[in-house]
């Protein structure tokens, strides 16, 4: 029984951050900016950083367990969401940036899925952290930071003085 209420506890929280954006977007679509922070959870990409490569995306490297499956994440979070994708990818870590446009409960469905994609996905990546932004139009409507187990969400309040903070558990 307990495990069941941990379960609702946390949709409701869910359906609260989603009643909160629907209330901020007033109609409108917004836009979720999503930074996620990967790095391997082996050695086989080496301890070396080369040089070179410090400053170049995906496609310049080498392939291995590692980046395959981070091409795997990005592509499924593209074609799923129909994503803007910005990756910066090394041979053990990196960070792919994804901005998403729609409803809030899109929106809050993309967060979720990019993470649970990581979680159950990939064998030789790991979700280090995790932050973004929700945009209404160019005006900045939120902020949110977190990992693969807890996200904190900052919003303003329905009075526009105060911040509401919503705390998210996956």
């Amino acid at each position: 029984m307990l495990v069941f209420s941990k379960i609702k506890l946390g949709m409701e929280d869910w359906r609260k951050l989603e009643s909160d954006l629907e209330r901020i977007a007033a109609g409108q679509p917004l836009e979720i900016v999503i930074n996620v922070t990967l790095v391997s959870s082996s050695d086989e990409a080496g301890e070396e950083e080369e040089e070179e490569h410090h400053h170049y995306h995906a496609h310049h490297l080498d392939e291995n367990e590692f980046t395959r499956e981070v091409a795997k994440m990005i592509d499924y979070v593209a074609q799923e969401y129909n994503a803007h994708v910005h990756p910066h990818i090394h041979s053990n870590h990196g960070s792919v940036m994804f901005s998403v446009k729609g409803s809030p409960k899109e929106l809050t469905k993309v967060l979720r899925d990019v993470i649970e994609f990581v979680k159950l996905n990939c064998e030789k990546c790991i979700l280090h952290s995790l932050d973004g932004e929700f945009h209404l139009g160019e005006d900045l409507s939120g902020i949110y930071f977190g990992d693969a187990y807890k996200i904190t969400v900052i919003l303003p309040a329905e009075d526009g003085r105060r911040l509401k903070v919503h705390e998210l558990h996956l």
